[in-house]
């Protein structure tokens, strides 16, 4: 299984879009946003820190990771990366495809010994399972109260 890393261009902010949006599917999002508004906010982060490496097993696309460099607040001379997306295709899932490309991205695009943060979703507990095994621990709980009652029953928990 050879996999293969390239930096994205905006050239493929399309095919970024359309990835985020099984994302936003998959983890079971809030995010209402349709196909335009996601390029735009693709091209609003390539264009404003953000960088997004697109995963490749020959010719296939097999997904993608989105992430900055951010300042560390208790430590500024360390390295923090936080990953804002990160997406492996349906069809390449449980095949260690996800963990092999995150520890080679990791090596190939990340400072050395940088802090790494990420944020997953409540309704998406496979996404916490999957990180916890690379081991990432809980280290912060962001707690939300919903505004309106049409909100809540539009996005009921599992």
């Amino acid at each position: 299984m050879d996999l293969s890393f390239r930096r994205a261009t905006m050239e493929d902010i399309p095919l970024l879009a359309r990835m985020n949006k099984e994302l936003i599917e998959d983890e079971r999002s809030r995010n209402p946003m349709n196909m335009d508004e996601l390029v735009a906010r693709m091209t609003r982060w390539l264009e404003d820190h953000y960088h997004a490496v697109i995963m490749e097993r020959g010719e296939e696309v097999v997904g993608y990771i989105l992430y900055r460099t951010v300042d560390d607040e208790y430590f500024p001379y360390h390295s923090n990366i936080h990953v804002r997306q990160y997406f492996v295709t349906r069809s390449s899932r449980r095949r260690g495809i996800g963990q092999r490309a995150f520890e080679q991205i990791v090596g190939e695009y990340f400072p050395e010994g940088c802090a790494i943060t990420l944020d997953v979703l409540e309704r998406n507990p496979e996404g916490k399972q999957f990180w916890m095994k690379l081991g990432f621990t809980v280290y912060h709980t962001t707690l939300r109260r919903e505004g309106s009652d049409d909100e809540q029953e539009a996005y009921p928990p599992r």
